[in-house]
């Protein structure tokens, strides 16, 4: 009778944990992301506002100061970004923690002029790593926001490493009509197909495999959570087999 129920218990543990909320490192590689994100900007969290918190789901909005424009059109900061974080049918998730500063890979979503939600990728937080993989990667622009008196961009595309690009950097009086910010797209090895494989979106880290510098942040709840589970599950095997 205990082993029925035993057996029954973790029949149900199974079916419960399988349920919960999880992320899962997809592997994309930094370069990937932003080939396949239609816009990519670099900025600071300024507000979270958590909106669901369930066993499956934790979605969230953020307040989003956009300091630079990767790639993707004029932008105006700040921006806010909705549906993030962890999300039924998605593999990847989000934290965006108030106060860092972070690369987000974003579509527009939402008929707020300033609505954006994030693809199924993890953002990446910034640090000395991801400095170094965007000064390496191809193909990026420095675009200020909208009506921005500064220029917060950091480096992109160096051109020791991306000598195909040629990007104009210039902060725009607010006066000034913003049309005439964009310059024409110069030659880059975005607009060659051919030659895509050989230049665009190049990384070359300095020691190691590419792999451990494009990953994203790993995160201690889904980790904590693996392991708690993993725990249980093995004790409730032992009693089975005790019993």
């Amino acid at each position: 009778m205990i082993r029925r129920l035993l057996i029954l218990y973790l029949i149900c543990f199974i079916k419960t944990n399988l349920a919960r909320r999880r992320c899962i490192n997809n592997g994309v590689l930094f370069h990937e992301k932003i080939l396949r994100s239609p816009i990519v900007i670099f900025g600071e969290v300024v507000g979270k506002r958590v909106y669901v918190d369930s066993d499956t789901e934790l979605l969230f909005n953020v307040s989003f100061r956009v300091d630079c424009i990767f790639k993707g059109p004029a932008i105006q900061s700040p921006i806010e970004i909705t549906d993030a974080g962890i999300k039924s049918g998605h593999t990847a998730c989000q934290w965006l923690d108030r106060g860092y500063l972070y690369v987000v890979f974003l579509e527009k979503w939402g008929i707020h002029a300033n609505g954006y939600r994030p693809l199924d990728f993890q953002e990446r937080l910034v640090d000395d790593i991801t400095n170094e993989l965007l000064a390496k990667t191809c193909g990026l622009t420095k675009t200020p926001p909208l009506y921005s008196a500064t220029d917060r961009c950091p480096e992109v595309s160096n051109r020791t490493f991306c000598p195909h690009d040629e990007n104009d950097v210039r902060v725009v009086p607010q006066q000034e009509n913003f049309n005439n910010r964009f310059p024409p797209v110069k030659s880059s090895y975005f607009d060659q197909g051919s030659l895509f494989q050989l230049q665009s979106n190049v990384t070359i880290p300095r020691d190691g495999s590419i792999v451990a510098f494009s990953g994203g942040l790993t995160n201690n709840h889904a980790c904590y959570s693996t392991i708690s589970g993993l725990l249980l599950f093995i004790v409730t095997l032992i009693m089975i087999i005790l019993f």
